[in-house]
Order: C-alpha cells, then structure tokens, then sequence
C-alpha cells in the first residue's frame, strides 16, 4: 500500500459524508431562495473536510498516545496504532489539514465577517481538543453533542449564511438531521469499541450509560431525522418529505444495533449509517429543489 493510499485511509472517508452532508443541504436551499456564490461554496466544502480530516488525524494519535487505540481494536485499522506512519507524520498531517481549513476560512471571513471568523476559530480548536489534552470532548462524553452542532445546525446555517447573508429557520431546523445522522456514525463508533474505551477511562456516553442506552440513542437519532423534513414539506417544497423514506433502509441497522453481540458486527452498521446520511442528503436536496 503506498503512503498516499494510507492517509486516504486514515482520513476515514468512507465517515467524510458527515462534513459534505450539511454544507450541501444549506447550499441547496440558498440555491432554490436564488443565491450560489461558487468560490464561496467551494471553500465551505474544504473547510468543513479538512476540519473533519484533520480531527480524525488528531484521533488517531491522540486515541494511540492514550490508549484507546491498542492491538485489540475491532474497528477499522488506525494508522498510528499499527505502526504504518510515525508519530513525526501523523503530527504534521494533522497540522497540515487544519492550515488547509485556515487558509479556506479566509475566504469565509471575507465574506461573512466576524461571525464566521469566530466559527472558523472554535472548529479548529475543538477539531484538535475532541481527543487532545486531559479534557477532551470525546474522552469526558461530550462528542456526540460536537458533532450534532457542528456538522449539523452550524454547518448548514453557516453555509446559507455565506451564500445569503441572512439567517433562516428553516436552514436551522434542515440541519437538525444532518446533525442527528452524523451523531449516529459515532453511536456506532462508541458502542462498538466500549470495552477498549473503558480501559483507556475514555468516557463516552456509551461508556457511561450503557449500550441500550447507545441503541435507543442510535433509534432516536434516525427516526427524528425522518421527521424533520415533515416539518419543512409546505407549498413552497411540497416534496422535501421525501428525505423521510431514508428510515425505511434504516430499519435493519436499528434492528442490528440492538442485537449485535460482538463489536465486529458494529462495522458494517457503521459504514451503512454513513450510506444512509448520503441518501437522505441526495432525498432532501431533490426534493427541496422539485
């Protein structure tokens, strides 16, 4: 495997839909309201990738250096932990992805001033601190909360914000379920590697509450999201709705969910989930624009 083909995999992009997701859906509804501002667009993108890029850089050593990343993992390989890239590498290409998402927000504070210059400023420094320092998002159980806000009502409103320079209801409740799903990918992340994580004292709300918890965690976060854009369809996207028919191949990942009984099984449902947030993106930007 060449090394190019390794930071591919230590990106996790099979999970990259998490940051493509919300920006799509804000820049749709802006598009629809009669706004498109490319280059804007384009550098919404970047940064919301290489922000979730470099997060997961920072995972992978950070999770290694504490841990949480050990011989027995049961998720996919972390490029630290199995000895493919130095800790000098994995520290750089981890800095290099956050001065990329720097560079691109430049652009975004431009256009949207302050605020975006504050946003811009918080993501990266809880892009680093999600696993970094003594107390980390992800290690005291307040990951999924970061995950829901940024790549779900931030993003989209952030996004429409750029292309608009107003702000909507609608664009903050779209992006409840884009938040909600991205949440879901990490439910399944956190309860598959639970043991590995109360070894290493890495108390996500999997750890702390349980797996049922985790499972009816998971089940609410798809079946809200299902209902969000029944509360967008009106005259003006009397198809949004379709966005809803995603809970249908959701149900088999719900059912596995509560019956997975060892951690491998978790890895298909993770991969799926992220299927899902995919097709109930493609679902809601049709149908906001028929």
């Amino acid at each position: 495997m060449t090394k190019i083909n390794l930071w591919i995999e230590a990106a996790r992009p099979k999970t990259l839909i998490a940051g493509a997701s919300p920006v799509l859906i804000g820049a749709i509804i802006a598009l629809k309201g009669g706004y498109f501002a490319k280059t804007t667009l384009v550098c919404t993108l970047l940064f919301s990738l290489f922000i979730q890029i470099g997060t997961n850089y920072a995972n992978d050593y950070f999770d290694f250096i504490k841990g949480a990343d050990t011989k027995d993992r049961k998720g996919p390989r972390r490029v630290t932990q199995a000895g493919l890239v130095t800790i000098k590498e994995i520290k750089i290409a981890t800095c290099i992805c956050f001065i990329i998402a720097a560079i691109c927000s430049s652009h975004l504070i431009y256009v949207g001033g302050w605020m975006m210059a504050f946003i811009a400023c918080l993501a990266i420094v809880l892009g680093v601190l999600y696993t970094a320092g003594p107390f980390s998002l992800a290690y005291m159980g307040l990951g999924d909360l970061f995950v829901f806000i940024f790549f779900g009502p931030v993003a989209t409103s952030g996004t429409y914000f750029l292309q608009t320079r107003t702000l909507s209801k609608d664009v903050l409740i779209a992006g409840i379920a884009p938040g909600l799903l991205s949440m879901a990918i990490l439910i399944v992340n956190n309860l598959r590697d639970i043991e590995e994580d109360k070894r290493a004292c890495k108390k996500t709300t999997a750890v702390r509450f349980g797996k049922n918890f985790g499972a009816f965690q998971y089940l609410f976060s798809i079946l809200f999201s299902g209902i969000i854009p029944l509360l967008l369809t009106g005259p003006n996207h009397p198809y949004v709705w379709l966005a809803s028919l995603s809970v249908l191949p959701a149900i088999p990942l719900i059912i596995h969910v509560f019956q997975a009984e060892t951690p491998l099984l978790f890895n298909t449902v993770l991969v799926n989930t992220g299927k899902l947030l995919m097709l109930y993106s493609l679902l809601f930007c049709i149908g906001w624009v028929l």
